[in-house]
């Protein structure tokens, strides 16, 4: 879980709030909606406390539209199925908003609009997937069942669309004067904490129009605490049974051993009365223990090591197979079995022999 807080989501998360604006339930049109979403962002970079605004179809790690993608000319190929891949909309200035950094081209601009040439963002998981080895920026691609071709005028980096750990996910982002959206997400960048400043913003919207309703209202931070809530609980539980497991072999390893040592404290007494020395007779225990201890161990590791695959949904950032998570508990075992080995050979070579002897 600690590896997963500090995944990097290919975006600014820890300063970024969001509302969600809705100028279609308000009956508006088009243009009506675009001039919305123009003076909602330029209330919003106004507030105290905020640093970037823009708009955008969908809030961070709240999906999108997924379409089905081909370069030019594949459409037809029998052979090609095209790119399942997520459409965004997005206002001019979203990246540096969200500070997803482009990776050539251009950002979206004012000139942008319905009447001018069909443009498009692509991420870098799309590019590398539709044109690999090749700048995708000047590239052009098509839509199933549309008759448009889009144009690329920049690449982004990949960054997290749906949650922690997913596998990269294809993009493509698309100006909202040219895919108008009749709802979308106001983003905001805050210079601080943003769930003290999103108050600001709404009140700052809300004067454009007192009947639209804002909603869902909330920062990535939050959405992230949601998302890894399963994952949360999970862990503390699989940590709960999990060190309780140890605690158990720990004792029963420690019980065994020393139980099994105990037991030979006649032979410890024979040895000694023949003349065996103390530490000789202590390296002997130690040594039958631990061969013993390590081949349980090793078969354990083994098991654990096959098994490991179980838990790896539930890890981010993290091998089910990590060598230092079964080092450690492997090294813990062992230095119990040690202690269950020399704690009752030691106090057995401080008998006096004839008293070892008597035990039997």
């Amino acid at each position: 879980m600690q590896a997963a807080q500090n995944i990097d989501l290919g975006f600014e998360s820890k300063r970024i709030g969001f509302l969600q604006l809705n100028p279609g339930s308000q009956k508006y049109d088009v243009a009506r909606g675009l001039q919305f979403y123009r003076d909602a962002i330029a209330r919003a970079r106004n507030a105290p406390g905020v640093e970037a605004a823009a708009v955008a179809s969908n809030a961070p790690l709240n999906g999108g539209i997924l379409l089905t993608v081909f370069a030019e000319g594949q459409q037809g190929n029998p052979g090609s199925r095209g790119t399942l891949t997520l459409f965004t909309g997005v206002s001019p200035g979203y990246f540096a908003t969200m500070r997803i950094p482009l990776r050539g081209g251009r950002d979206f601009t004012d000139f942008d609009r319905d009447e001018s040439q069909p443009v498009a963002i692509v991420n870098e998981a799309l590019a590398r997937g539709l044109w690999p080895g090749q700048d995708a920026v000047g590239k052009h691609f098509t839509i199933i069942q549309d008759p448009k071709v889009y144009e690329v005028v920049g690449v982004t980096a990949t960054s997290v669309i749906f949650q922690i750990g997913e596998a990269p996910q294809p993009v493509v982002y698309r100006p909202v004067a040219q895919d108008y959206p009749p709802g979308a997400a106001l983003i905001v960048r805050t210079t601080g904490d943003p769930t003290g400043v999103l108050g600001e913003v709404r009140s700052q919207v809300q004067a454009l129009d007192r009947n639209m309703s804002l909603t869902n209202t909330g920062t990535v931070q939050e959405t992230i605490a949601q998302g890894l809530w399963a994952p949360r609980m999970g862990a503390a539980l699989l940590s709960i049974f999990g060190g309780l497991a140890l605690v158990l072999a720990m004792i029963g390893v420690y019980g065994v051993i020393s139980y099994t040592v105990s037991q030979r404290t006649h032979e410890i007494g024979v040895r000694m009365a023949l003349g065996a020395q103390a530490l000789d007779v202590l390296r002997l225990m130690l040594r039958q223990g631990m061969v013993l201890a390590l081949g349980g161990t090793v078969r354990g590791l083994v098991a654990g090591f096959l098994a490991a695959r179980v838990v790896s949904g539930l890890l981010y950032g993290v091998s089910p197979k990590d060598p230092l998570t079964f080092v450690a508990v492997g090294s813990v075992l062992l230095a119990v079995a040690f202690l269950a080995c020399y704690v009752p050979a030691r106090r057995a070579t401080r008998v006096d022999p004839l008293v070892a002897l008597r035990t039997e």
